[in-house]
């Protein structure tokens, strides 16, 4: 029952406002138009019921009847005075007459008190038409009783005088006489007034009908859709508008439901970053916090006199160098993940070859294997693809990369980096893969992210300050590239850098 429900409702609440507007309109007129004529026609009938009226027909006499029988009496009469042979004159007169002889009428035409015309009628209705030429003078009569209707004309020439009769017996109208009009007359009122009545009533219950769809598939749903910008303005981002449709509210609906969607999303966005935004600045505040104690630690040594031989003082200025060094190395980078992630900074691209990329490598390489690492250099170019690349920042990538697979080395064995290039369709591949510590699968989808250490127990910025991988990311996707990583926990790591060819020329 329910989804038969549905299907039947299914059409209607399709329709355009404007289409519902003019339906509705349309509608307020004819259903009370229709229920009053049928209405009427069903008072009409009851009333001749009963109060025995003729109804209209060719047995009944009418105002139609009477215009027609005037009409073919006038047309006669043209006919009869028209200087025609009476062969004509007759034959015309007979095409008037059938007409009224099909309703059951009788005609008697005299020529100079001689018969001229005269239907198929019983002795005694020709008796009846002939005492009337005989008793009636010359002018147009009308005789209306119960016992029939009959109509008496005149046509004269200047030579012949037609008059001719028409009677039909068949045709009778009630007597008014005794005071029946008085009754008929009150009839009539109580009648109206029923009618009218019921006309008020009708409309009516045509507007109440109307105003209850309109308030159900109109009214309605803008309801919904207010109470459900309400809970959005609440900040009830769950609360979904369920009015499904195709027309303009249910277009409405869905635009708020997609924007309380987007809203909820830009929040929790909004709420991820001032959550990174906190855990940066205490990244920084605990970073810069380390090399700064120790400056301030052997700073007071050397005011306290407690570095008292040089040998001891040179150590200390050497530390607090050192300190130094790495603080404004941590700030330096900070400036410039800064740049990067506002847009401030332009890359100068050129055209390289992967053919100069290996040379580089290669030079790397050598640079590696002196920190007691192996290295490899794996090229499966199918020959020089060019790139467009800004080399000192794509230099900067490589070098922050190789920097972590040192500084994360696994004591245990020999360290071991590797750096493969591969070429796809319209993408050149670089994979630098080490055989270090790894990362955890928690922490691996974070190590892009700026100031985040897979080491939480980690605070020297010597062992790095968190930024490196930040800015390759930046720099990487200012190229138009992606980076990511894979790694196991103890099983090394492989940053992967995919970078677009640069077009033919």
């Amino acid at each position: 029952m329910d989804n038969n429900k549905e299907k039947i409702q299914a059409i209607p609440k399709n329709l355009k406002i404007n289409t519902r507007i003019v339906l509705t309109s349309v509608l307020a007129i004819a259903i009370p138009t229709v229920l009053i004529i049928a209405l009427a026609i069903t008072m009409f009938s009851v009333a001749s019921s009963k109060i025995n009226s003729p109804t209209i027909s060719s047995a009944s006499y009418n105002v139609m009847i009477q215009i027609k029988w005037n009409q073919i009496a006038s047309q006669t009469a043209r006919v009869l005075k028209k200087d025609k042979s009476d062969d004509k004159k007759l034959k015309e007169t007979a095409y008037f007459c059938r007409s009224l002889e099909a309703d059951g009428a009788y005609i008697l035409i005299t020529k100079n008190e001689k018969e001229f015309y005269c239907s198929d009628a019983d002795d005694k209705s020709i008796e009846k038409m002939y005492s009337v030429i005989a008793t009636e003078n010359d002018d147009n009569a009308y005789h209306l009783s119960n016992s029939g209707l009959m109509i008496t004309a005149t046509a004269a020439t200047e030579k012949d005088t037609y008059r001719f009769v028409i009677l039909n017996e068949q045709l009778s109208f009630p007597d008014f006489s005794n005071g029946q009009s008085e009754s008929l007359f009150g009839t009539f009122v109580n009648r109206t007034t029923l009618i009218l009545t019921g006309i008020v009533f009708l409309f009516i219950i045509a507007i109440v009908v109307i105003s209850f769809i309109t308030t159900k598939t109109i009214v309605g749903p803008i309801r919904q859709i207010t109470e459900g910008a309400n809970e959005i303005a609440k900040g009830n981002f769950e609360h979904e508008i369920e009015y499904k449709s195709t027309n303009e509210l249910g277009r409405l609906a869905e635009s708020f439901n997609e924007m309380r969607l987007r809203v909820k999303d830009s929040i929790e966005e909004q709420s991820i970053a001032d959550q990174k935004q906190k855990e940066m600045i205490a990244g920084i505040a605990h970073d810069l916090r380390t090399p700064l104690t120790s400056v301030k630690g052997y700073l007071e040594g050397l005011r306290d006199g407690i570095a008292d031989t040089p040998e001891k003082r040179k150590r200390y200025m050497d530390i607090i160098y050192s300190s130094t060094c790495d603080t404004e190395k941590m700030l330096d980078e900070l400036l410039t993940i800064s740049k990067l992630e506002l847009g401030s900074v332009t890359l100068n691209f050129e055209r390289i070859e992967t053919a100069d990329f290996i040379e580089y490598a290669k030079q790397i390489g050598e640079e590696i294997e002196k920190k007691d690492f192996d290295f490899e250099l794996i090229d499966q170019t199918k020959g020089s693809v060019v790139l467009n690349l800004d080399t000192d920042s794509f230099s900067r990538v490589i070098n922050n990369i190789i920097s972590n697979s040192i500084k994360y080395r696994n004591k245990d064995i020999r360290g071991r980096i590797e750096i493969t290039i591969i070429e796809y369709k319209s993408t050149v591949l670089f994979e630098i893969k080490d055989n270090g510590m790894g990362v955890d699968r928690e922490s691996l989808p974070r190590i892009f992210d700026t100031l985040y250490r897979a080491d939480k127990a980690r605070s020297d910025v010597r062992n790095g300050s968190g930024l490196g991988l930040a800015i390759c990311k930046q720099i990487v996707e200012l190229h138009g590239g992606l980076i990511w990583a894979q790694s196991e926990l103890g099983n090394g790591l492989s940053i992967f850098i995919s970078l677009p060819k640069a077009d033919k020329n």
